[in-house]
């Protein structure tokens, strides 16, 4: 027998205009914070409208997502942004890419939901899975490159300067764990993810930032300055010299990374709520 569905999840969330009021104001907020540039600002008003009026579990999770991703960002920025100077290509301020890398898959599934008139349907199974990764990945990332050592890239084990895609730190790797955890915990407690199906959604966010971090250290795009003989993410490094691919394929960056981190975790959530339903 299907697990109950909590009363007030089965609940309509608010109607489009005031999904869509507060949706504004919540990214106008974070536009003003800083944590979201104009274009960002924008898509995430999207995203949040589609997320509120699938239902207030939606709305709720991704609000917590988000502010659990800016708290990640926030900690340590003098010294993160000090470590990764030349060598990230964008900085804490996500735009429009950046959040539909992180929540387009969401956005999907909520829309699926609301279409399908069931905030319960497995749609809430696989889209919480993809923002749950995205928000291990960036976790991981912030932790790592805030209080983790020299990071190792996958690709061979070699040490590489902080803030290298597909590169892995102890800390870095634990924060990844923790942060899926408590992103399927919020999702457990507002009704979004049924407990007895907790474990599909932390495995697969777990995968996904897992395959973030392989595609991000084998296909990623990787680019050197020759001017000052390093590696970096930039087309045009800091100091001004424009940078020369040196591996990886030329038109996935990490934007694309981060999208891929997102369905495939979706994908691993669907095949198994599939196979144990």
């Amino acid at each position: 027998m299907p697990a109950a569905v909590p009363a007030w999840l089965s609940v309509a969330g608010p109607s489009a205009s005031v999904a869509l009021g507060l949706a504004i104001l919540i990214a106008g907020a974070a536009w003003r914070s800083g944590s979201l540039r104009t274009s960002g600002a924008l898509a995430a008003s999207a995203v949040g409208a589609i997320a509120l009026r699938a239902g207030w579990p939606w709305g709720g999770f991704l609000i917590c997502w988000f502010a659990w991703a800016t708290l990640g960002s926030r900690l340590g920025r003098a010294r993160k942004e000090q470590r990764t100077a030349g060598v990230v290509e964008k900085g804490a301020q996500r735009d429009a890419v950046q959040v539909l890398a992180n929540g387009g898959v969401f956005a999907i599934a909520a829309a699926v939901a609301l279409f399908r008139g069931d905030p319960a349907s497995q749609a809430a199974l696989w889209g919480t899975a993809a923002l749950a990764a995205a928000g291990a990945d960036t976790l991981g990332t912030e932790i790592g490159t805030w209080i983790g050592g020299t990071p190792r890239s996958v690709r061979n084990w070699r040490q590489v300067p902080t803030g290298t895609s597909g590169a892995v730190s102890a800390a870095g790797s634990a924060a990844t764990v923790v942060s899926a955890l408590v992103l399927t915990a919020i999702a457990v407690a507002i009704g979004l993810v049924p407990a007895a199906r907790w474990w599909i959604v932390a495995v697969a966010a777990v995968f996904g930032a897992i395959v973030d971090t392989v595609a991000g250290a084998l296909v990623q795009q990787r680019r050197w300055c020759p001017s000052c003989e390093t590696a970096t993410e930039q087309a045009r490094h800091s100091c001004g010299t424009d940078t020369r691919h040196r591996g990886g394929w030329r038109w996935l960056g990490n934007d694309e990374v981060n999208f891929v981190c997102t369905a495939s975790a979706a994908l691993l959530a669907w095949l198994t709520a599939g196979a144990s339903a």
